[in-house]
């Protein structure tokens, strides 16, 4: 995933496959960088956010909270 003018990258930042007119890639494939965890959330949230360039939706505002970690989560189950 990368700009068009970078001969490494297949697909734009908008999920199109650069050089061909009305084919789009949304699935892991497209990661800039190899996943070291499950690929299963990543995947639904490359999805979700193609599906909102799609259907030319406002994004989302950008979010800094910090995630919630159980207080007992050394001695606890999750």
């Amino acid at each position: 995933m990368g700009s068009a003018d970078d001969p490494d990258c297949v697909v734009d930042p908008q999920c199109r496959v650069i050089g061909v007119d009305g084919l789009r890639v949304v699935d892991s494939s497209i990661f800039p960088e190899i996943t070291n965890g499950n690929l299963n959330g990543p995947s639904i949230m490359v999805g979700e956010k193609a599906a909102d360039m799609i259907l030319e939706r406002t994004p989302l505002p950008a979010s800094n909270l910090e995630p919630w970690i159980h207080p007992h989560w050394q001695t606890e189950q999750r």
